[in-house]
């Protein structure tokens, strides 16, 4: 992508600014005309970029419609087909998230998140009530997919410390290394399975269905507001840049000693502006270039090193937990502190990358509001 912000694909010849009739439509019409997709009939969009056109949304060939935009194309309709862009990822990642595919429920929980993160960084276009309730279904639907996904990455984490400990000669003896993957791994996939089968029995619930059909029916009829109509270039630079400065605020008000709920709200700010300028800079809503580019990296990283960061002194926690029980058992508990104690270190190693990558988060926003402010 060139420093111009404004991708090269949605240029054309000088139309910019300027709405044009499509098909006696407007493009919120063609995009309402198109946007509703059964929740029962899951869909991918099919996202190839296919450069400037005459904005219509239509039938992929031998497949179902899709939505592009133009240049010329308003903030509604831009959030809309981002939108439904994420919506037809979940749809596809569902009924793997509920066979328990490999990777399938982390897949389906991140894009919980990336919906509810494009609602909150450009729900303004969209009436308000109807973007809080949204939002509220999907964090239901969050947490209950979390309950699963921690087990998940409490067993990858110890497999990893597993590994690790091994290979320092940890161990005093093979048995002992059995005896310790049995409580921190054994267990805890035993776990992950109970809660699995708890998260699909409340997939069967009325309300899990009810909150995915309102979604489409929000996206088949969006409740435009008069911010809708604006352009989207110029509306969604504003909400970005919005979305920037208070992840920039976060980070810059980070004490010096921060506490574990201070990290956790930087890492969901960044989390945040990540989604929210991905939505914007990447297929099918490819509306900017590399600075919103380098809004998402700086985002990515705080969130990947804050959250490996959580990730250990969750696991140390754990390791202590199951030290304590295993002592009131009269089982040796010694092995179980040293691992403990390395999560620590390891959770320590990855806070001290967190100046850098604050630096250049601050750096990346300081960047996009200056270009935009141009």
């Amino acid at each position: 992508m060139q420093e111009d912000e404004v991708a090269p694909a949605l240029l054309d010849d000088g139309a910019a600014g300027q709405r044009r009739a499509l098909d006696g439509q407007s493009l919120h019409g063609a995009i309402l005309a198109r946007a509703a997709v059964p929740p029962e009939v899951p869909r991918v969009v099919d996202a190839s970029p296919r450069g400037a056109d005459d904005g219509r949304v239509e039938p992929a060939r031998g497949g179902p419609a899709r939505a592009e935009l133009r240049v010329d194309a308003d903030a509604g309709a831009a959030v809309v087909v981002a939108l439904i862009a994420v919506r037809d990822r979940f749809h596809e990642f569902l009924p793997r998230a509920l066979a328990d595919e490999p990777d399938a429920l982390h897949q389906l929980r991140t894009h919980v998140r990336r919906l509810r993160s494009v609602l909150a960084a450009y729900g303004a276009v969209l009436d308000d009530a109807v973007v809080t309730e949204l939002r509220r279904r999907l964090r239901e639907l969050g947490h209950e997919l979390g309950t699963v996904r921690d087990l998940e990455v409490r067993v990858q984490v110890a497999e990893a410390a597993l590994a690790d400990a091994e290979e320092a000669g940890r161990f005093a003896s093979d048995a002992e290394r059995e005896r310790v993957r049995a409580i921190l791994v054994d267990d805890e996939r035993a776990a992950h399975d109970r809660a699995h089968a708890r998260f699909v029995e409340r997939q069967e619930l009325p309300r899990a269905p009810r909150r995915i059909e309102e979604l489409d029916g929000v996206l088949a009829a969006p409740p435009f507001v008069e911010r809708a109509g604006r352009e989207a270039v110029v509306e969604l630079a504003k909400l970005l840049d919005r979305e920037a400065r208070r992840a920039a605020k976060r980070a810059r008000r980070l004490p010096e000693d921060p506490t574990l709920d201070e990290l956790h709200d930087l890492r969901k700010a960044s989390r945040r502006l990540r989604y929210a300028a991905e939505a914007v800079s990447e297929p099918p809503v490819e509306l900017f270039g590399a600075r919103a580019a380098d809004l998402a990296d700086a985002g990515d990283d705080i969130h990947d090193v804050l959250g490996d960061h959580r990730d250990e002194l969750l696991f140390a926690e754990h390791v202590r937990r199951a030290a304590s029980h295993a002592a009131h058992a009269g089982e040796p508990a010694e092995v179980l502190h040293r691992l403990a104690d390395d999560a620590d270190a390891r959770a320590a190693a990855h806070l001290a990358e967190l100046p850098e990558v604050v630096a250049t988060l601050r750096k990346a926003a300081r960047a996009w509001h200056a270009h935009r402010a141009r």
